[in-house]
């Protein structure tokens, strides 16, 4: 049978899931699914959604011992099943919220999402712990994933305290080797599809900085074949470099947060990446839109906004994103006119 024969390999990422404050009043008051019930059957029609888990699963009211922070996030640990129910296989853990409530509402949350079969990397026991990469299999096909986050430095994981795999990035060269010894234990595994996930930037960036356009392009260059970013709590554009996907920024997916006037953070995309045998096929953008907790599909009005922007966003990244019927799709053969 020819391989062009097969199904395209269908992941699907979402940007930060936050589960605590208000979205976890709604969660007690409407039931643990009210936050994505709406936009479920597109995770769930997937071979894998991957998200950044951006909050502890945890009943500790303990929080972080270390320097104290505006926004502490704790979500019901019935979240989750939540997650489990609405299609998340994967979820990265390498972000400023996943010690929130401390080394114990660390251990709930990986507690929790084995309980739920829901892959994770980026925090653990110790640093090779939260170094170590998560593996799923969709059908005979691995993807894996390994995650860094360069902010919260005092979150990070050493040889012997629990914490996330923090990484800095200003210094490139060794930012760059640990994206290599990163992908080894993927390769090694036999990992088809290895996705570097990346919680970086400041929030509410609007483009990517250039020395995190030149990690992305080096992580590709090592062999990564998903670039995965999220911190901006706002979407970027697409870059497609050497034939391989950039996400620089895949906004939120849920969270309580304040909306911005002109960066309208409420409204947000999910990234459909379809896959061959050995190469891109299509990224296919799903608009959606978040309101007081919930995430839905994006209505007409705020449909044609995401539209509009992501379609300039990933113009000025040397991109093509094109209308097909109700969605943006971009395609490789179009998408690059010059590398």
């Amino acid at each position: 049978m020819s391989h062009d024969l097969r199904p395209d390999l269908r992941l699907v990422f979402g940007g930060d899931v936050m589960l605590g404050r208000h979205v976890r009043d709604i969660m007690l008051r409407d039931g643990i699914h009210a936050p994505l019930e709406a936009i479920s059957p597109l995770l769930r029609a997937a071979d894998a959604a991957i998200v950044n888990l951006e909050c502890a699963l945890t009943d500790s009211t303990e929080r972080w011992h270390g320097v104290p922070k505006a926004y502490y996030f704790g979500a019901l640990p019935a979240a989750g099943q939540a997650l489990a129910d609405a299609g998340i296989r994967m979820v990265s853990l390498a972000n400023n919220h996943s010690l929130d409530f401390d080394v114990q509402g660390l251990a709930d949350t990986l507690r929790t999402l084995d309980a739920h079969g829901i892959a994770h990397t980026g925090a653990g026991a110790d640093r090779a712990w939260a170094q170590s990469p998560a593996v799923v299999a969709c059908g005979e096909v691995l993807v894996g994933m390994a995650a860094f986050c360069d902010h919260q430095a005092d979150f990070a994981a050493t040889d012997d305290h629990p914490g996330i795999a923090w990484l800095g990035l200003h210094d490139e060269a060794a930012a760059i080797d640990a994206f290599a010894r990163a992908l080894a234990p993927l390769r090694a595994a036999g990992v088809r599809w290895p996705v570097l996930s990346l919680h970086w930037g400041p929030n509410m960036a609007t483009t990517p900085a250039p020395h995190l356009r030149r990690l992305a392009r080096a992580a590709i260059d090592v062999g990564w074949k998903i670039v995965y970013g999220h911190s901006a709590h706002v979407f970027h554009g697409i870059e497609l470099y050497r034939g391989w996907p950039i996400l620089y920024a895949t906004g939120d997916l849920v969270d309580d947060y304040a909306v911005d006037p002109d960066l309208r953070n409420d409204h947000q995309l999910l990234f459909e990446v379809h896959l061959g045998e050995d190469a891109l096929r299509r990224i296919v953008l799903h608009p959606v839109f978040i309101r007081h907790g919930r995430v839905q599909p994006a209505g007409h009005t705020q449909r044609a906004w995401i539209d509009t922007r992501m379609q300039a966003l990933c113009r000025d990244l040397g991109t093509t994103a094109r209308l097909d019927g109700d969605l943006l799709v971009i395609e490789p053969d179009a998408a690059t006119p010059h590398e």
